[in-house]
Order: C-alpha cells, then sequence, then structure tokens
C-alpha cells in the first residue's frame, strides 16, 4: 500500500508544494520562500517579533533579539577561541533551558554541527558517541562534569566549557559572520537509542527541519502567537524540533520545564498561558490525576501526542478536559526529523489507534518484510517512509545508511497497516512481534486493551518461551498512583476483549518500567 499525503489533505494544508532535488533524491517540499537553514529562521524570528519573548525557564528570560545577540557571540567567541568552522562538531551535553537553545543556534550561525547529547547517558556512552563524531567542543552543565572528567583522556574534544562559561560572551555579536550552510547540509546529529546494537548518529539536515517546523504549523493549524510548554528534553526531536524549532518559525514562545513534574506543568499551562504542547500519553494521564486539573487548561488549543498506544478512555477524557483544543496522535522518529504522520483533530476519537495521515511532504508505504512486495490495503507490512523529513544518513556508518535508507525510503522497523483511506495504525516494532503456535500477536494490539484498564497507568507486552507454542504473552504493568492491578484482574479484562490466544500467560505488576536514557521500553529486560 503507497499513500501520498498530498492526496489526503485538505487544499490549504498542501498549497503552494514544490518539486525539488536534494542529496540526489526527487521530493515535494514546502514553498521555496521557506527559510533555507537556521540561521535564517532566527533571523525572521528577530526581524518579525525582536522584543517578544523567545525561551522562558524558571531562571530567566529571553527576547528573540537577546536571544540572538547570545548566539552571535557565543559563535565568535567559538570561531575565535578554538577556530570552529563550517562542518566541525559541537557537543551539547546541556539541561533544558536558555543554553541549550543557544548553543543550537550558535552551531547553525558557523555552519558546525550540534551533536545533541542525552543528559541520561553513562561515560562508556557518551565516549563512543564523542569519539564517533569527533566532537572538537563539548558544552556541558557542571553537574556533568564527573561523568566527562572520567574518560577526558580518551574523547576528542580540543575543549570544555561548563555553563555559564562567561568567557564564551566576551566576543562582539558583530564578529560572528554569516552562516556558510545551504540546507542540504547538515544541522544536527542525534544518536538514536541503540536497542539494537550501537547507538547511530542520524544527521538531521536544514531542509528537514524546517520543512518539518512547517509540517507542525499546517497540521495542527498553528498560527498567531502560540506559546508551547516543553516538559520533554530539548535534546530529543520532540523537544528540538516538534516544540523550540517549531516555535522560532512562528516567532512564538517557548517555555521550558529543566524537569518534568504533573502539578508545576499544570501551573504552567495556565501561568504562561500556554497554547501548544506535544507530549506522551503517559504524561497526559499524569496531568488528569492532578487534583482540580479540569480548572486548568482554557488556552490549549492544539495538543500533539504519540511514542506509544493511548487509550480511548484517556482521549475522550481529554475531549471533556478540553473541548476546545485540537487532538493530533503524531507518529514519527529520530531519522524523520519528528513527524512523517499526523491524525487530523476529527479523527481523534473515531480513529484512537491510528497515527493519522502521511503529513503533506511525505509519502508512505507498507511492504513485505524483507522484501519490496507492496502490501494489500489493511494487509500489515513494514512502514516505510520518503520524503524532506528523512535524514540522508547516519554519521560514520554508511552501512547502517546503506540498508535503513539507501534508495531514499527510511525503513522503520515498524509494522504497520495502511487502510483504503491512507490512514496509518503502527502494529508493533517487527522485532517485538508474537508468534504463538503460529498465530501473529501484535504487542501494540494488547497494550492499548491493558492502558484502557482504569487501575493501570503503563504497560508493555512481550513474547517469551512456552515450551508447547513457542512464544507466549507476558504483560508487564505499572499501576496508577493509588490503584492496585492483580494478575488476575489484568487476565480477565483481555480475555473480555481480545481473542483467548492474545491473553497473557504472565502478568507481572512494577513500580515502573525500565527505560533506556532515550526514554524507550527496555522490552529485553522485561523478557
Amino acid at each position: 500500500m503507497h499513500v501520498r499525503g498530498i492526496d489526503l489533505w485538505p487544499a490549504e494544508m498542501v498549497r503552494n508544494l514544490v518539486e525539488e532535488t536534494h542529496v540526489g533524491r526527487r521530493m515535494r517540499c514546502y514553498p521555496a520562500d521557506r527559510p533555507r537553514t537556521l540561521t535564517e529562521l532566527l533571523d525572521r524570528a528577530v526581524e518579525r517579533f525582536p522584543d517578544r519573548d523567545a525561551v522562558v525557564d524558571a531562571s530567566e528570560q529571553l527576547t528573540w533579539r537577546e536571544l540572538r545577540e547570545r548566539v552571535r557571540r557565543l559563535a565568535a567567541s567559538l570561531a575565535r577561541r578554538h577556530g570552529i568552522k563550517a562542518g566541525d562538531r559541537i557537543a551539547l551535553l546541556l539541561r533544558n533551558g536558555p543554553p541549550f537553545c543557544v548553543g543550537v543556534f550558535a552551531c547553525a550561525q558557523l555552519g558546525a554541527i550540534a551533536v545533541t547529547l542525552n543528559t541520561k547517558l553513562k561515560s562508556t556512552e557518551l565516549e563512543f558517541m564523542l569519539q564517533n563524531s569527533g566532537a572538537r567542543v563539548l558544552l556541558t552543565n557542571p553537574e556533568w562534569w564527573p561523568q566527562i572528567e572520567s574518560i577526558r583522556d580518551r574523547l576528542p574534544c580540543e575543549a570544555y566549557h561548563l555553563t555559564p562559561y562567561p568567557e564564551l560572551f566576551s566576543e562582539p555579536a558583530s564578529s560572528a559572520g554569516p552562516s556558510p550552510s545551504s540546507e542540504d547540509d547538515t544541522a544536527f546529529i542525534m544518536y538514536t537509542s541503540g536497542t539494537t546494537g550501537r547507538p547511530k548518529g542520524a544527521m538531521g539536515t536544514h531542509l528537514g527541519i524546517i520543512n518539518s517546523a512547517i509540517t507542525f504549523e499546517r497540521c495542527y493549524r498553528l498560527s498567531g502567537h502560540q506559546r508551547t510548554l516543553v516538559a520533554v528534553p530539548l535534546f530529543h526531536v520532540t523537544g528540538l524540533i516538534a516544540q523550540f524549532l517549531t516555535m522560532a518559525y512562528l516567532g512564538g514562545t517557548t517555555v521550558v520545564m529543566a524537569t518534568f513534574d504533573a502539578a508545576e506543568a499544570l501551573r504552567l499551562i495556565d501561568a504562561a498561558r500556554i497554547t501548544h504542547m506535544v507530549a506522551a500519553p503517559t504524561v497526559l494521564v499524569m496531568l488528569m490525576l492532578q487534583p482540580g486539573y479540569r480548572r486548568a487548561g482554557a488556552s490549549l488549543q492544539a495538543l500533539g501526542y504519540g511514542g506509544a498506544p493511548i487509550a480511548s478512555e484517556t482521549v475522550t477524557r481529554l475531549r471533556e478536559w478540553l473541548p476546545g483544543c485540537r487532538l493530533h496522535n503524531t507518529y514519527g522518529l529520530t531519522e524523520s526529523s519528528s513527524p512523517a504522520t499526523c491524525l487530523p483533530d476529527a479523527d481523534a476519537l473515531s480513529r484512537v489507534s491510528s497515527v493519522g495521515w502521511p503529513v503533506p511532504t511525505a509519502e508512505v508505504r507498507t511492504v513485505e518484510p524483507g522484501s519490496e512486495r507492496d502490501c494489500a490495503p489493511d494487509e500489515v507490512g513494514e512502514l516505510l517512509i520518503r520524503g524532506p523529513m528523512v535524514v540522508p544518513g547516519y554519521w560514520g556508518n554508511p552501512e547502517a545508511t546503506a540498508a535503513t535508507m539507501g534508495d531514499g525510503w527510511l525503513r522503520t522497523g515498524d509494522l504497520a497497516r495502511i487502510d483504503r483511506d491512507g490512514y496509518v495504525t503502527i502494529m508493533d516494532r517487527i522485532k517485538d512481534m508474537i508468534n504463538r503456535g503460529g498465530e501473529k500477536i501484535f504487542c501494540v494490539e494488547v497494550e492499548e486493551v491493558l492502558c484502557a484498564h482504569p487501575s493501570v497507568m503503563e504497560a508493555a507486552v512481550v513474547g517469551v518461551p512456552d515450551p508447547v507454542y513457542g512464544e507466549s504473552v507476558k504483560a508487564c504493568v505499572v499501576p496508577r498512583p493509588g490503584a492496585t492491578v492483580e494478575p488476575e484482574q489484568v487476565r480477565a479484562w483481555v480475555r473480555a476483549r481480545l481473542a483467548k490466544f492474545k491473553v497473557p500467560r504472565d502478568v507481572a505488576v512494577l513500580d515502573a518500567l525500565p527505560r533506556n536514557p532515550n526514554g524507550k521500553v527496555m522490552k529485553g529486560l522485561l523478557r
């Protein structure tokens, strides 16, 4: 099954798309008057809204004019002190906050590549990423320095600077010079979670990032002065592209939380008049568990969610809580610069399990795993994505690049089905599908049922060895605060809603699901 976003979305969503060639691939892009680089993106925000807040956290707030001033000073200092030039890598090991945002744009100002590092990583993981990327300079917070100091002798970095690094803001902004980047140049290296081996550094381009920002503007129907609350890490595509850089494109305001706290997030939504937010389903459930949550959220206009199955009950409660807010189930990967598909608000309740249509500039296909045979409508196969949002490859890893996106199609590793109307439904990771005596069981289907249980906060399903059937279903559930869950209660709940062979043989009740530093559930441990 092969569908194109341009054929599905209303005319106003696909207006002015242009055919262009980038990195040897023909693709549809947003209008030719779009910003071409992140530096141009920042300059346009300053030109239109110089005195509007750009980034706000608990300690300070910067207008777009003030943000660019810091960006230019930092860029000038990095160029003079360390000779940073186009194509050099600068690593950012920084908590959420203005220094991260300034660092991203300073790299772009120099034509350098920002290596955004996960602050939850340990020394050995950081060592691999810094060596692989060949980062020349590391910008970090003092609390992460012990992780770096223990491996410092084995790193390629020539210099280290700890926030607030006053020495790096001594240069006049005028000496920063113009950005030498083109839109096909790499802006970021973001490392994937590495659940199937060594992490891979996805090379996000200026083209892909800016097209993704425009996708969010159009699909979420963002207009006017937008204010987003970032409650996820900025080093991931969701916080960085779906929120901060989308606000840069719109000239909006990004309010940043250093770490997520449900009560504080609700307070900020009202106090900062938040209009836009993107969060995992679990975060939304946690917000709705707070006392008096219904009194908050009047300013919200668009809410995106994804990364895990969402229960129909959760969407129903969101509709009741936020009747004037548009809801969008959204699917994407690091390799797709965030959004690849988006569910229209009108379908939020009627198609809860779907992640929607391919975004306007995207094409998607489902193919038989391990082959190029296109699947029929509603047949489950591997999901492939093509468009300007797909990264051109992995840094220093031509073998993985050829295997994953060598022909221009990104092989996601996700099993999905596409119906005759173009709606995409994610079924499972290929490696996680359970084969019980020849019966194929998609973990997501069982997880959705488990998450609909009123006492379950989140759930994960894995296949475990079975002496008779080869594999059987194991469910791992986390109760909601104050609730208790019994294994037989869980089995009865699933038995009433799914076929007998999908009912978990084993049920484990856990305090939390094990996750890797990128937040993905570590199903290998659950097995």
